[in-house]
């Protein structure tokens, strides 16, 4: 099997002497992979997952529950306390699970499990 880097310079050699100076635009462009984004954004990232997506991601991570927190004060704690490759897997698996015929379902479900009993939420 072949792979990139046994291919790159005989191709690289072939494409100068064809073609001319076409090599350092091809290894500018060559050079980084898409997975070696560093304009990644994980505030925003995790700003797309729902507060009961979080909740789980917390869950899983054996973290506490931050019920009265803000969205962006948990996803903030679970930027510090949860491995990047893992939290990537875990908001991968969490937006593919999603099932938006029933979020505001889950999402008052949420909040029924989040308000205390006694306690009477506002209305707006």
């Amino acid at each position: 099997m072949l792979y990139d880097k046994d291919i790159r310079e005989p191709l690289f050699e072939f494409l100068e002497t064809t073609y001319g100076k076409i090599r350092i635009l091809e290894e500018k462009q060559m050079g980084r992979t898409p997975g070696e984004n560093p304009k990644l954004n994980w505030k925003k990232k995790l700003s797309l997952l729902w507060r009961p997506e979080l909740a789980h991601i917390q869950e899983l991570n054996q973290m506490p529950g931050y019920k009265e927190k803000s969205k962006q004060f948990v996803a903030e704690k679970i930027l510090l306390k949860v491995p990047k490759e893992t939290l990537r897997l875990q908001i991968s698996e969490e937006l593919f699970e999603r099932d938006y015929t029933r979020i505001a379902e889950i999402i008052q479900e949420y909040r029924r499990q989040r308000t205390k009993p006694g306690k009477k939420r506002r209305r707006r």
